[in-house]
């Protein structure tokens, strides 16, 4: 279980988030809300991509920041925008992404090629990251995400710029991976996904509250 208190962030004066306190059970969350309400940034708190201004984190009952490299172990994040290294194919992206979480390489590899055979993307994964589509990219920081068969996963509109069917894909993944880890994702299918949550929370003024 992962817990937010008190959370405040910050970007000059900016505050965008302001005493969040939320826990995040085993399932899917979704996150909803206007654009530039804090969906993201939230997001990245969560993967420790970023630290509060105030207030604590725990995982698995554990605070943050002592608690940061047992969460990293177990964390999948695919985050909205990124920049990929053009110069390698995919595979060895996942290779090197697989490296820096410390999993078994030819397990990640095994487990690489399912994701991608599952989403679509598995007859491209030898190409170089510099010829893939908009669409490609995305399906491919999912893929590094789910690699190692994480209990965290933090995804930001996974499912963006893919068309019907491969979306509908990745979400039978997302919504079978939340059958036994935390799953947190904005997603334009929120509508689709909600049925399946576990909860819905509505990020809005600087507050996170149940839609």
């Amino acid at each position: 279980m992962l817990t937010l208190t008190d959370i405040r962030k910050a970007y000059g004066r900016k505050t965008v988030l302001d005493g969040i306190t939320q826990t995040f059970p085993v399932g899917l969350t979704l996150l909803v809300g206007p654009s530039g309400a804090g969906k993201s940034t939230l997001l990245r708190l969560l993967a420790t991509a970023e630290k509060p201004n105030a207030g604590t984190i725990s995982w698995a009952g554990a605070v943050l920041p002592g608690a940061r490299r047992a969460l990293r172990r177990t964390l999948g994040y695919a985050p909205q925008a990124v920049d990929l290294p053009d110069d390698l194919t995919a595979r060895e992206f996942a290779q090197h992404m697989a490296s820096l979480k410390g999993l078994d390489a030819a397990a990640a590899d095994a487990q690489f090629g399912a994701i991608t055979d599952a989403i679509g993307l598995h007859a491209d994964i030898n190409n170089r990251i510099s010829t893939f589509s908009g669409g490609m990219r995305r399906r491919l920081i999912f893929a590094q995400a789910m690699l190692g068969t994480p209990q965290l996963i933090a995804l930001d509109e996974p499912t963006a710029e893919l068309d019907g069917e491969t979306a509908r894909k990745l979400s039978a993944l997302i919504l079978e991976r939340a059958q036994d880890a935390v799953v947190v994702m904005t997603t334009h299918l929120a509508d689709e996904l909600a049925p399946h949550a576990a909860q819905v929370l509505r990020v809005e003024n600087g507050k996170v509250r149940a839609a």
